[in-house]
């Protein structure tokens, strides 16, 4: 099978429910292919450090080692009150210009 630009988008509290658990689940049951996670909206308290990690820590941890990219949408993550300095590692932050090349370079997307 050929390797695919998968991106994950993550627009769930992460306290709320379990779909902010499986879309990360979801990305590392993609380690064959290019994977990009994007936390959105409301789903970017799930990309703060001092967010609950007791379901997703191991996730949070091996998802750089299977070289998936993790990225959050900028605007959302000021408007939560946050800064780049409140994120978990390896997390780049996404202006709108960033996220719109993101969304269209890949070619299959799941969206938690």
């Amino acid at each position: 099978m050929a390797e695919k630009e998968v991106l994950i988008i993550i627009k769930s509290k992460p306290f709320t429910n379990l779909n902010y658990y499986e879309g990360l689940r979801t990305a590392a049951g993609f380690w064959d292919h290019q994977v990009k996670i994007l936390w959105m909206g409301e789903g970017v308290y799930g990309a703060i450090n001092q967010a609950d990690k007791s379901l997703t820590g191991k996730f949070l941890s091996d998802l750089p080692d299977l070289d998936i990219e993790l990225y959050v949408d900028k605007e959302a993550l000021v408007k939560a009150g946050f800064t780049e300095e409140d994120l978990v590692e390896e997390t780049q932050l996404a202006d709108m210009e960033t996220v719109q090349s993101i969304i269209e370079g890949t070619e299959a997307s799941f969206v938690f």
